[in-house]
């Protein structure tokens, strides 16, 4: 895939005043970038009530936001959605649009430090492609993050790191640019954050389902919700995406 290729979905509470930091703007001007503006509504209220009364001041502020991911060269289309459920409302856009990508839109003031957590349940050269794209020219430094279950386990993590490594190497990414570490942990999503707290976004791939996702929730959206700042979630591959 070319960067053109990779959708990010970035959604937004934009009647809620929520905006994108310049600097995530530009740290996603290689992607197209469907920009969703949501709006979650009371049980009682029909999202056909609220699009009379909200739309033309959401769409406006959407325009706005719209206007400055274009600024940069990048290409991005906008949607507006009044919905009761958020986490349906976004993956639902997200398969209609073929977003490869979803942005947790958390705030950050600077882009020279990413954390990307890569594990056997992920696909890692999905990861490492989108990682090189958003990279590409940018003066920033990558850390490959494995949580290995025990000592036994870190042989494995680091075989995992050192792929991933060398698939960014092979994307054309300094080898100085890119650093790996692996860390033994019984609370993988608490480690992942801990790390988090050193970096300033985070690029990390949605794992393959199984019964720990489907019992805790998605290892992504864990980190997502304890971390401060940007998270990028590098979707699976569904069975309707386009070939790599």
């Amino acid at each position: 895939m070319t960067e053109r290729d990779w959708t990010v979905l970035v959604p937004l509470e934009v009647l809620e005043g929520q905006t994108i930091p310049d600097t995530v703007v530009e740290l996603l001007s290689p992607f197209s970038v469907v920009l969703l503006g949501y709006h979650i509504l009371p049980e009682q209220t029909a999202p056909g009530q609220a699009r009379i009364q909200f739309e033309e001041k959401a769409q406006s502020l959407l325009d706005e936001l719209a206007a400055e991911f274009r600024e940069t060269g990048g290409s991005c289309e906008t949607r507006l959605v009044f919905t009761h459920d958020e986490e349906q409302t976004l993956d639902r856009v997200a398969d209609e649009a073929g977003c490869t990508a979803i942005l947790v839109p958390n705030p950050t003031t600077r882009v020279e430090r990413v954390l990307v957590p890569v594990g056997d349940d992920v696909n890692v050269a999905r990861v490492a492609a989108f990682v090189a794209a958003m990279a590409d020219g940018r003066d920033v430094e990558l850390t490959l993050y494995h949580v290995a279950d025990d000592e036994e386990a870190e042989p494995a993590g680091r075989s995992i790191v050192e792929d991933a490594a060398a698939r960014l190497r092979e994307n054309g990414l300094a080898s100085d640019a890119v650093r790996t570490e692996v860390v033994v942990s019984k609370t993988p999503v608490r480690a992942i954050a801990d790390a988090a707290d050193d970096h300033d976004v985070v690029v990390m791939g949605e794992s393959e389902p199984s019964l720990r996702s489907f019992l805790f929730g998605e290892i992504s959206d864990q980190v997502a919700a304890r971390s401060l700042g940007p998270v990028i979630v590098v979707r699976r591959r569904r069975d309707s995406a386009a070939p790599e």
